[in-house]
């Protein structure tokens, strides 16, 4: 006896939202240029910009320059 198993490839639809192609054209106030080249100019490192993507930032958030505030534990207190 012999099972036969046929499974046919769906193929997921890429994230949109979550796009992070350095090539990827982002135009912020009026200016197209590339996200890597923004990353570049704003002194960013690409991955830096890749994991705010990631988790959901959009390209204005995920360019802009300097640590992200955490809200992570603001309304813990001690007493």
């Amino acid at each position: 006896m012999q099972i036969e198993l046929y499974f046919d490839h769906i193929p997921r639809p890429p994230r949109r939202s979550t796009t992070c192609a350095g090539a990827t054209e982002v135009t912020l106030d009026g200016v197209t240029k590339p996200a890597l080249v923004w990353a570049t100019e704003r002194g960013l490192k690409w991955q830096t910009v890749k994991m705010r993507r990631l988790r959901g930032d959009n390209w204005r958030d995920a360019l802009q320059p300097g640590m992200k505030h955490n809200t992570y534990m603001q309304r813990w207190s001690m007493g």
